[in-house]
């Protein structure tokens, strides 16, 4: 039997949606296994057995007492997303990074501030600090809600983030501002890497030529790659570059929402 899961115990799922199924991944609350994740697919027409399907594969795992509270965490496709990277000479507190994304937002977008959902994300550096600013319509994020109803979503990421999470995990490292991902399933191809002044994106909301992108990526930021990291959902991959390819069991988005503001990054070096 597995390890009872007390009173009110919250459990964080990431969640995507393919043309398919609704793909779910959490890792188990036991210190023995909690750096393990699990995963399930529920199929798309089928949204109201969700919980239960999720419940019913926990507890092959963990003895579940209820109530049992989920924490939803999903994400959005980066041609969906706005975002800007800036360099600022010293550090804001966090009413002063609020009030930088809101100015920058009202002076770079033609929408009104109570028509976007806006985050911020603050890197210290030697001298300064970077601000990544990230926007979405508001009617855009809530239509992607809608897509995952009835549960209550209350956490909406960027498929970019939960990537680089999830290709840390994977790697069990932080990934190098040398390395560049490239991710491409059923639905989209995303390129993307950080560096220390901003993070680079460059994706397509269909399968996309992989040369053909990698090459438009390279002209548009007009630097030198030195790692590639390629994932591909098919192992009919046609990139005339030289790569290393990431396979795993786990599908990566909601891998990567599923380590949302967790430590997931690890001190060790690469095998």
């Amino acid at each position: 039997m597995g390890k009872l899961i007390k009173k009110n115990t919250t459990i964080q799922v990431g969640i995507w949606i393919t043309k398919q199924y609704f793909e779910l991944v959490w890792f188990a609350q036991d210190k023995m296994t909690e750096n393990t994740p699990h995963f399930c697919r529920v199929n798309i027409d089928t949204p109201n057995s969700i919980q239960a399907t999720l419940v019913e594969h926990m507890s092959n795992h963990i003895n579940i007492q209820r109530p049992l509270e989920i924490k939803w965490v999903t994400a959005m496709l980066p041609h969906k997303v706005w975002s800007k990277s800036i360099i600022l000479p010293h550090h804001l507190n966090e009413n002063e990074c609020d009030h930088q994304c809101r100015y920058i937002l009202e002076n770079e977008l033609p929408i009104a501030l109570d028509e976007l959902w806006f985050d911020y994300m603050t890197t210290p550096l030697k001298q300064g600090l970077r601000l990544d600013i990230f926007a979405v319509r508001k009617a855009v994020g809530q239509t992607r809600l809608i897509q995952f109803l009835p549960l209550n979503i209350k956490t909406l990421d960027t498929a970019v983030h939960c990537l680089y999470r999830a290709f840390g995990y994977l790697f069990k490292t932080t990934p190098s501002s040398n390395d560049l991902f490239i991710y491409q399933d059923q639905q989209s191809t995303i390129l993307f890497r950080q560096t220390p002044q901003e993070w680079q994106i460059l994706s397509s909301p269909n399968q996309t030529n992989l040369t053909e992108l990698y090459q438009q990526f390279v002209q548009r930021y007009e630097q030198n790659i030195d790692n590639i990291l390629l994932y591909c959902e098919t192992n009919n991959i046609q990139f005339h570059q030289p790569y290393q390819q990431v396979t795993s069991d786990i599908p990566l988005i909601p891998l990567g929402a599923a380590l949302w503001q967790k430590d997931w990054q690890q001190n060790e070096n690469r095998t």
